[in-house]
Parts: structure tokens; C-alpha cells; sequence
């Protein structure tokens, strides 16, 4: 099988376009494909999102709240939100979602709370999202070279 390593791959499998750098890629049938693991993958963009310098799109909540296993009224009772809430907030695709930026903090706090359980972890992203809100942006940047299947 060929392989090589891409400089950058624009992944769109999770919902959303992810930025990959240093790609380790594989010729299948005639075609270049990412050679990462895709589990590996979504624990780190889930990691990305908790410090994402802008809003939370919903494609970006519907991964998140797959990723967790949570049905949509599970997410909602979390959330202190209704489950059609959850919907609206989903439906937004690539857009930012309406929901409250106190919400949006409480959601990326919970994400890295399941993610890296150390309380000192937290406090730094509950810091860091204090310091400045978010504001629309980019797509997530990954390095993948670490992440070859």
C-alpha cells in the first residue's frame, strides 16, 4: 500500500470541517484517505472544542452530544434547557447556535470535566473562558501526525 503524509486535509466526517496538518494518508482503491484513528480523533476535537476561541456551531453540539451518548431530552435536562432547545440549537448546521453564552461555558466545562476529570483543568478553561466571550471564527485546527491508525 502507498502512503505519505499530507501537510493538510480538510476532514468533514464528524459533522463539520476539522483542519489536519500532517496527515498520514493511504492509497484505497485508487484513492488518498486519512490513515488516523477516528476515535482518537473525536476525543481530540472534542478536547479542541472545550478551548475554542469562537461559538459552539450545531454541528459542533450535535457531535458533542453523540459523543456523549446523551439523548436529546438527557442534553436538555443537563443544560437546564428543553429538548427542542437542543433542536434549534442543532439545526443551526455551520452556524453559531443562539444558546446563551453562560450555557455555552457550562457545556464546555462539562465536555472537559468527562474528558480530563482534574479539577485544576477546569478552573483554567472556567479562567479562561471568563476572560474573553467567544466570538464566530475559524474551523478546528488538528496536528494528526499522532493519531496514524
Amino acid at each position: 500500500m502507498e502512503k505519505k503524509i499530507q501537510k493538510m486535509f480538510i476532514d468533514e466526517g464528524l459533522g463539520f470541517k476539522v483542519r489536519l496538518f500532517n496527515v498520514p494518508m493511504i492509497k484505497v482503491r485508487g484513492l488518498w484517505t486519512p490513515h488516523i484513528n477516528y476515535n482518537e480523533l473525536a476525543k481530540v476535537v472534542l478536547l479542541a472544542l472545550c478551548h475554542k476561541p469562537a461559538l459552539l456551531t450545531g454541528a459542533e453540539v450535535h457531535f458533542i452530544r453523540q459523543q456523549l451518548g446523551m439523548t436529546l431530552q438527557a442534553f436538555a435536562a443537563r443544560f437546564c434547557v428543553t429538548h427542542v432547545a437542543v433542536i434549534k440549537w442543532e439545526k443551526a448546521g455551520n452556524k453559531p447556535t443562539p444558546m446563551a453564552w453562560s450555557t455555552e461555558k457550562d457545556l464546555r466545562l462539562f465536555i472537559l470535566s468527562k474528558l480530563v476529570p482534574k479539577p485544576i483543568e477546569i478552573a483554567k478553561l472556567y479562567n479562561e473562558l471568563e476572560k474573553e466571550r467567544a466570538e464566530s471564527g475559524p474551523a478546528i485546527e488538528i496536528d494528526a501526525k499522532e493519531m496514524a491508525a
